[in-house]
C-alpha cells in the first residue's frame, strides 16, 4: 500500500509540473481571431441566460421513497474546508444527520491526493454506513473499493465526472448539476453579455474530472460565438492557487491587454485574482470574472461590482440532503434516484433571491420540506 500510495504521488506531482509551464499560457494557448458569424448565436444565449437567471420555484426532484433508516453513521470527507461548498455540503449533513438521528463526522481530505487517501483510511478504520466525499474518485479509488468490501456505501459529491450511479468505481450515486450545464451557463453568459464581442479566458484544474468536463463545455460552447476570441484555456492546480493565480492574472494582463472575460471552474481561484487587479488599478470593465460554485466570496464581490459578474452556484443545503436521500435508499436496497436540477446563474439583477441574502443559493422549490415528508420526519 505505501507502494502504491508513492506512486500516485510521484505522478501527480509530475502533471502538476506539467501544468505549470507558463511559457505554454502564452502564443501557444492564445486563440485566433474569427470570422463573423450569426447573429443567431448571441440571440440564443441571451434567451438562455434571461431561463437561467430567473427563479427556481418548481420542484423536480423524488416524491416518494424510504422512510428514514434507523441510527446511521456517516463520514464525510471534504476536498478541503478550505473550500467553502465543500465545507458547507459537510457542515450541512451534519445538521441534517441531528434532525433524523444520524451521526455525521467531518474527516478534512486537506486539499490533496495524499490527504484525501489518508482521510479515506481513517473514515474506514471507523466502519460507518457510508462515506460521502467531494475529492477526485479516481485518486482514492483503491480506498473506495476497501471501504465497499467493508460494507461501506460510498456516495460523491463531485467525486466522479457526472452525476448518477457508477457502479465501475463503486459508487452507489455521484451528486453534482451538470458540468456540461454549468459549462455551457458560463460561456452563454459571456457571449450574451459581451453581444458576440468578448475575450475570454479560461481557467481550470485538470486534477478533478468534474472540472474537465465544465471546461471542455465552455469551451466547446464559447466556440459557437464566431466573433468571439478564446484567449487562453489554462490548467492550474487548485491547491496552489495562492501563489499561481497572482501570477497568471499579471501574466494575462501584460500579454493579452484588458478588457477580458475570465470563466472558470470554481469561484475560489478569485479570491487570489483580485487583490492583483484592485493593486494595478485595472478597471473594472477591463477584467470580468464569471465563476461557479456560489461561494459567500463571489456573492459578496458580485454584489459590490468587485469584478466578478456571475456565478454559477451549486444548491450546497439541496445536495446534502440529496445526500442522505440517496444514502438512505441504499440502505433500503433501493435503486438511487436521479435528480440533476437546471443550472441557476447568479448575477447583480437577482443576487437577493433564492438565499442570496446570506450568500448562498437556496432554490425556492420546497426542498427540505419534501425530503423530510418523503422519509417521514416532521418539518420543524
Amino acid at each position: 500500500m505505501e507502494n502504491q500510495h508513492k506512486v500516485r504521488a510521484v505522478a501527480q506531482s509530475a502533471a502538476v509540473m506539467l501544468t505549470l509551464a507558463l511559457a505554454g499560457w502564452s502564443a501557444g494557448l492564445a486563440g485566433k481571431a474569427w470570422a463573423a458569424g450569426p447573429a443567431s448565436i448571441v440571440a440564443e444565449a441571451e434567451q438562455v441566460t434571461a431561463q437561467r437567471t430567473g427563479l427556481q420555484t418548481e420542484w423536480t426532484g423524488p416524491t416518494t421513497g424510504p422512510t428514514i433508516a434507523s441510527g446511521k453513521r456517516i463520514v464525510c470527507i471534504p476536498t478541503d474546508m478550505k473550500n467553502t461548498l465543500s465545507a458547507e455540503w459537510c457542515g450541512d449533513m451534519v445538521a441534517i444527520g441531528k434532525k433524523i438521528g444520524w451521526q455525521v463526522q467531518i474527516i478534512d481530505g486537506r486539499g490533496t491526493a495524499s490527504g484525501w487517501i489518508t482521510a479515506f483510511n481513517q473514515a474506514i478504520a471507523l466502519h460507518p454506513d457510508g462515506i460521502v466525499s467531494s475529492a477526485n474518485a479516481a485518486t482514492v479509488q483503491p480506498e473506495v473499493d476497501s471501504a465497499v468490501k467493508h460494507g461501506i456505501v460510498i456516495v460523491g459529491l463531485h467525486f466522479t465526472s457526472v452525476p448518477g450511479p457508477d457502479p465501475k468505481r463503486h459508487v452507489f450515486y455521484n451528486i453534482e448539476s451538470s458540468p456540461q450545464g454549468i459549462g455551457k451557463a458560463e460561456a452563454d453568459y459571456v457571449i450574451a453579455m459581451s453581444h458576440g464581442k468578448a475575450r475570454a479566458i479560461i481557467l481550470y484544474d485538470a486534477e478533478y474530472a468534474v472540472a474537465r468536463y465544465k471546461a471542455e463545455a465552455m469551451r466547446a460552447e464559447f466556440a459557437k460565438c464566431k466573433t468571439c476570441k478564446l484567449l487562453a484555456y489554462v490548467n492550474l492546480p487548485l491547491s496552489q492557487v495562492s501563489t499561481l493565480v497572482p501570477q497568471a492574472v499579471s501574466h494575462w494582463i501584460t500579454h493579452f491587454g484588458t478588457p477580458f472575460y475570465v470563466m472558470t471552474i470554481a469561484d475560489y481561484y478569485y479570491d487570489f485574482a483580485i487583490p492583483v487587479l484592485t493593486q494595478g488599478a485595472v478597471a473594472k470593465s477591463g477584467v470580468r470574472l464569471v465563476g461557479s460554485d456560489g461561494a459567500p466570496s463571489a456573492y459578496d464581490r458580485i454584489r459590490s461590482g468587485l469584478y466578478q459578474v456571475a456565478t454559477v452556484p451549486e444548491p450546497a443545503e439541496e445536495q446534502a440532503y440529496e445526500a442522505i436521500d440517496e444514502f438512505n435508499r441504499a440502505f433500503h436496497g433501493q435503486p438511487a434516484y436521479n435528480y440533476v436540477p437546471s443550472a441557476f446563474l447568479v448575477t447583480a439583477q437577482n443576487i437577493h433571491a433564492q438565499g442570496g441574502n446570506q450568500n448562498q443559493f437556496n432554490p425556492a422549490n420546497g426542498y427540505a420540506e419534501h425530503y423530510l415528508k418523503i422519509w417521514g420526519v416532521p418539518v420543524r
